[in-house]
């Protein structure tokens, strides 16, 4: 499997862009509900209303900062991957080199003579 860095890198960048956007966007809703809730009044239908967007707000909340940590999460691991996709490219180029040194400069190189030997 080839595993392009430059890649992971761009694929974490948009998803830090999309869990900041998706928090922005939820303290926004947050502001605006609550502020709803508040202009249903004080009437008793209008508090158990408002009690229950309340409720609901909470559970919004809480599943938002599951869903941004587990987001969080796979971007730490894209560029953890990215790190080592580089690290593993330049162990290889390095084996590579180490190889071809070796070989130039051993008596693999020379083709025997003749008879064999």
């Amino acid at each position: 499997m080839q595993v392009e860095p430059t890649k992971l890198v761009e694929l974490a960048e948009s998803s830090e862009s999309t869990l900041a956007a998706m928090q922005q966007d939820w303290a926004l809703a947050v502001d605006q509900l609550a502020s709803a809730c508040a202009e249903l009044g004080d009437a008793d239908g209008m508090r158990n209303v408002a009690a229950s967007y309340a409720d609901s707000l909470t559970d919004a909340g809480e599943t938002l900062a599951a869903l941004s940590e587990a987001l969080g999460l796979g971007v730490a691991g894209l560029i953890d991957a990215a790190r080592d996709a580089v690290r593993a490219d330049d162990t290889v180029a390095g084996e590579l080199d180490r190889a071809a040194s070796q070989i130039g400069s051993s008596e693999m190189g020379r083709m025997p003579s003749p008879g064999g030997r």
